[in-house]
This record gives structure tokens, sequence and C-alpha cells, in this order.
């Protein structure tokens, strides 16, 4: 409970000291890079993980490429989204579902808004094609965004599986933007948050982030499926996951 505690005291001031931050970026918006608005959640987050000796082994960034991407990653933990913006080699929007919780935390609704990251329903179909029709104008602009098309924590979902099956329909935002597909496969870190719930336990890890080669098939053949294209990524995250596995058979898997 202690590294929690320090994790969620580390967020509080960290975010109200980034107030002048949001006011400058609010105010002019266009006057600033992505890049610049970026760089602060970058920073928070790398300091969070630090902070509770959460340690990442980034590989493949020279895979990522230069123009905008969707990143699809898989999702075992509370703690994944400071995985994925402590790893990203690029500033991005992260698609984020529509509920409350993140809509009414204090600071932080206005740093989703600076990033460009878009909130999707996923119990309203109407809703949530406009959501991904938003992400797709995001890359067309220059902004990559990530998504977790598991679309919840693969253990919620499937306690038995390395990556639950993913909502295909996710993909066709890289259909539609007509941009690359950059698989990211987070291994490791189911136990770095124990539980569901925003209070939970945060343990001390060691984490490996590997962003697999770039996918264009769906740009080379508009009509692949999207559960197809799906299949096939998912079953690519699990094949090195399972290599890691075998790398590391000391360390605590991914399977619960």
């Amino acid at each position: 409970m202690f590294n929690y505690l320090k994790f969620a005291i580390f967020q509080v001031i960290g975010f109200i000291s980034s107030l002048p931050l949001v006011r400058k970026f609010t105010k002019s918006p266009q006057k600033y890079s992505s890049e610049e608005k970026f760089e602060f959640l970058k920073e928070q987050a790398t300091k969070s993980l630090d902070l509770v000796n959460i340690k990442l082994n980034i590989l493949g960034k020279e895979r990522v490429p230069k123009e905008p991407v969707l990143f699809v990653i898989n999702h075992s933990s509370m703690l994944d989204s400071f995985i994925l913006i402590s790893s990203t080699p690029k500033p991005i929007g992260v698609v984020i579902a529509d509920v409350p919780t993140w809509k009414n935390i204090p600071i932080l609704r206005h740093w989703i808004e600076l990033t460009k990251s878009v909130y999707i329903n996923r119990e309203n179909n109407r809703e949530g094609i406009k959501s991904i029709n938003k992400c797709a104008e995001n890359i067309k602009e220059g902004q990559s965004m990530a998504i977790f098309p598991e679309g919840d924590l693969t253990w919620v979902k499937d306690p038995k599986s390395l990556v639950s099956d993913f909502k295909p329909g996710a993909l066709k935002i890289a259909y539609k933007a007509k941009c690359p597909i950059v698989p990211m496969v987070i291994k490791n870190s189911l136990n770095t948050y124990e539980g569901y719930e925003p209070i939970g336990k945060i343990n001390s890890k060691d984490v490996e982030v590997e962003f697999l080669d770039p996918i264009y098939e769906h740009l080379e053949n508009p009509k692949l499926k999207t559960v197809e294209l799906a299949k096939t990524i998912k079953e690519k995250m699990i094949y090195e996951m399972e290599k890691y596995q075998l790398k590391n058979p000391v360390i605590n898997q991914e399977i619960i």
C-alpha cells in the first residue's frame, strides 16, 4: 500500500503543478507543438513508474514509422496507460472509455483534451462510430493515436488468456485514416497493480515493452476484414509474450 500512496500523492502534486502549463496551452493551443504538450505527461508517467520501482525495458522503437500511426496495445494492468505514455517515441492521443471517472478528474481532463485523446462509447454504436471518425481525423492531421482494443483488462475478460479477444471495430481507425498500425506488446505488467478499482496495491516489477513491425496489410487490401486483422495482431502479441515467458521463467507470468 505504501507504493500506492507514494504514487497517488505524486499524481496530485504533479497535476496541480501543471496548471500553469494547462492555462498556457489552453489559451493559445495553436502556438505549441504536440511534442511540447505531450512532454509533461511523458515525464509524469516516467517519474511515476520510477517512484514505485517499475522498470521498463523498451524494444523496437526504431520500428515505429515517422508518419502518424495507430498504436494497438494489450491491456493487463491498471498502470498500462502510464507504461504506454512513458514508452511511446512520439506524442499520442489515447482512446479512452467514455465513463464519468475520466471526465470528472480535475486537471487531467484538460490534458485529455490537449493531447486530442478521444472518448469512445462502448455501448452506443452510433456514438462509437463518431469517436472512430474523430480518431481518424486526428491521425490525418498528424496526431498518432493509441488504443487498447481488448476494451477491458485481459484478466477481467478472460482470466486464462495472455491477450483476450479484440473489439475489431477499433481497427477501423487505421482504415479510415489510411495509416500504419503498430502493435505494442506490454509484457509482465499484470501484477504491477492488484485490483480493478482506483485504489489498489502497486507492486514493483520489471516490465518489457516491445514495438512490433508496422502493419500495412489493410492499406494494401482495404477489403481485409477487421476481424481477420485483429486475430493476426492478437496472435503476434501472444507469440511475443510466450517468448518472453520462456526467457524469464522465474518472473511472475501474465496468466493469473
